[in-house]
């Protein structure tokens, strides 16, 4: 398998992570999506990362699909649990955390726009809904993180990401379990091993 992959991007690491969880991290080749010659919009329309490219040549182009694909093949831990019942929240959480996910994005995307062209209104509507999201998650954070599926992957991914590029977003303060959650979790061997570097 070929992963299209930019080392900063949090999707990316949501499927690293992911990948390292299953046991099928060593089947994947990285391929750094931005180097001169990996013109990624040959595979993926969007030119986005992650991109996967199966060893069978399929292309799947998002990170969830991504994710779904990796845990029909290894071992490890149910990702995503078989059981409709069981699924259907993990499916919500990862939604939710996706959301909060874009918004940071978004908001990360705006504050390096040049002075004078930034939309205030924009900017506190992505900042409301990181705030919201991670007050649901901070409620239901023994739900969220009780199993060992996509839902706290895609969490400390999240998080770590909101540290690196928001400053002003000080999410502990307010989240006192969330913190605690993610002071083990960010150093657990899949997360250590796919940090970006400064």
């Amino acid at each position: 398998m070929k992963l299209y992959y930019s080392p900063t991007s949090p999707y990316v690491r949501i499927v690293r992570v992911a990948a390292l969880e299953k046991g099928v991290d060593g089947r994947i080749e990285l391929i750094d999506a931005r180097a001169e010659g990996n013109d990624t919009e040959d595979k993926n329309p969007l030119n986005k990362v992650p991109t996967l490219i199966t060893d069978d040549g399929e292309t799947l182009i998002e990170s969830r699909l991504i994710c779904r694909y990796l845990d029909s093949l290894g071992a490890g831990p149910e990702l995503y649990p078989r059981e409709a019942s069981a699924r259907r929240p993990v499916l919500q959480f990862e939604a939710l955390i996706h959301g909060v996910l874009d918004a940071t994005v978004l908001r990360r995307m705006e504050t390096r726009r040049e002075d004078g062209t930034q939309s205030a209104w924009w900017d506190q509507r992505q900042k409301r809904k990181i705030a919201l999201g991670l007050d649901r998650l901070e409620a239901d954070i023994e739900a969220v993180t009780g199993a060992p599926t996509i839902a706290p992957i895609a969490l400390g991914c999240a998080l770590s990401f909101l540290d690196r590029v928001l400053a002003d977003t000080d999410w502990r303060a307010d989240h006192p379990r969330l913190k605690a959650w993610y002071e083990t979790y960010k150093d657990t061997p899949s997360m250590a091993a796919t940090a970006p570097g400064d």
